[in-house]
């Protein structure tokens, strides 16, 4: 699909609220709590699957939001 200029900003802009929101998810969940000696990699993995995670449902939301334009634009 191709973007135009607004369309690309949402969805930057959703992919990185996704990813914050994502973020503090994870760590909201101690997982330091679970280990007797934590990795030191911990941090480093909290912050990849944060993006990985982040920018699965940024561009869910981004493409569901677009597609929904689209059809209100059709239905006009």
């Amino acid at each position: 699909m191709q973007y135009n200029g607004t369309q690309s900003v949402l969805t930057l802009l959703i992919q990185l609220a996704m990813i914050v929101v994502t973020f503090r998810a994870i760590q909201s969940f101690h997982l330091d709590t679970f280990f007797r000696h934590p990795p030191q990699g911990l941090p480093a993995m909290i912050v990849l699957i944060s993006i990985a995670i982040g920018y699965a449902a940024g561009s869910f939301f981004a493409e569901f939001f677009i597609v929904l334009h689209g059809l209100l634009n059709m239905a006009h």
